[in-house]
């Protein structure tokens, strides 16, 4: 299931965000922000055809270990000429000025510490008409918003206990290893809790006008506690957006993103 949804359904959303504003990967120079295990960015450029591809990570990608789960599930026995992994730092890019096309992230925004200095380094790498898709899911305060389901089932759970007792209650389960439960409790504890009016202010901040804005969101129970929050953090659980750098002229700099979406 992991391996399906981020080498097969995540690139295919990818694609189709892009790809329906008029803006296809290619033949061009993309990179990959908070790229992982590294399988999202191998299936994109399966798929898109990308002339090359980034994939920056704060965790250096295991190859070795991508290219086994690759040859177990039939779809490669080695990586692509025009695919590369490189580390990064949590707001810094290993890269030069000005090299990328189109820049994506996916469910990485939410554990960035620092959004507004991290979206400016993704400005600085980026081509002047370049575009940047940014997709963010869940949201802290949406139902699903800790990333302890396997822990926790039950939505919003988080927002009527304290992170104290969250952590506890993990480490007294026996749903996964110590080893995995201690990522993951580090993982929780460091989510940013961005609201998308956060979001917004981030990619303003940061020099980037988005263009083009889906919302992630779905019916769920709201349980009592949780209401002292606005319904507009409980009720939008994700988002999809396109942005490109801001301009102090009165036209987009990149053309291809159709400006009945800007």
């Amino acid at each position: 299931m992991w391996f399906a949804d981020h080498y097969e359904m995540a690139p295919a959303q990818i694609d189709d965000f892009l790809g329906g504003s008029g803006v296809p990967l290619a033949g061009r120079t993309v990179a990959d922000v908070g790229c992982g295990d590294g399988i999202m960015a191998l299936g994109v450029t399966h798929r898109c055809r990308p002339a090359s591809l980034v994939g920056f990570d704060v965790n250096a990608v295991n190859v070795a270990t991508l290219l086994e789960r690759c040859r177990r599930y039939g779809v490669a026995r080695a990586l692509p000429p025009e695919l590369e992994f490189r580390q990064s730092d949590p707001v810094r890019l290993p890269s030069d000025d000005a090299v990328f096309d189109v820049v994506y992230t996916w469910s990485a925004f939410e554990h960035v510490a620092d959004p507004v200095a991290l979206l400016r380094e993704i400005r600085r790498v980026m081509k002047p008409d370049g575009v940047f898709m940014l997709q963010l899911w869940p949201f802290y305060h949406s139902a699903l918003g800790s990333h302890l389901w396997d822990w926790f089932p039950e939505p919003f759970h988080h927002l009527g206990q304290t992170p104290d007792e969250i952590v506890a209650a993990m480490r007294a389960s026996d749903r996964h290893t110590p080893e995995t439960t201690e990522y993951m409790a580090k993982e929780f504890l460091a989510l940013n809790r961005l609201t998308l009016d956060d979001l917004g202010d981030a990619i303003a901040n940061a020099g980037l006008r988005v263009g083009k804005l889906e919302l992630i969101a779905g019916a769920t129970h709201v349980p009592h506690e949780a209401l002292r929050h606005p319904l507009s953090q409980l009720g939008v659980s994700g988002v999809k957006l396109l942005a490109t750098v801001n301009s102090t002229s009165s036209e987009p700099r990149h053309d291809s993103l159709r400006r009945s979406e800007s």
